[in-house]
């Protein structure tokens, strides 16, 4: 089973989404677990993830980010609106798109 985490600044936003897209995974059968965490909690737990979604108000902090992942693991930027408002249905697609290992 695939892991993967969803940044934020605090984490609580990204958590809400985090939990919304779980629930979708599962009725879609999809073998994926999603979770959610702040900027300053992302160093410690990166290690157990195999990919990334970096929120669209964080995306500054890219570079750091990949410096503590390195180039092995897939990290994309959410689109603004599709997080925002926590459009679980099209996070998910926009996933299976950008990380399609993540569901083989």
């Amino acid at each position: 089973m695939k892991k993967l985490l969803i940044c934020c600044l605090f984490g609580n936003t990204a958590n809400s989404l985090a939990k919304k897209m779980q629930t979708l995974a599962e009725r879609k059968g999809d073998s994926l677990i999603i979770s959610a965490v702040g900027l300053d909690n992302f160093a410690s737990v990166a290690p157990a993830f195999d990919a990334f979604l970096i929120a669209p108000h964080v995306q500054y902090k890219l570079d750091e980010i990949k410096e503590n992942v390195g180039n092995d693991r897939a990290i994309a930027i959410i689109q603004s609106l599709p997080y925002a408002s926590l459009n679980a249905e099209n996070v998910l697609t926009f996933v299976k798109a950008e990380m399609p290992e993540l569901f083989l």
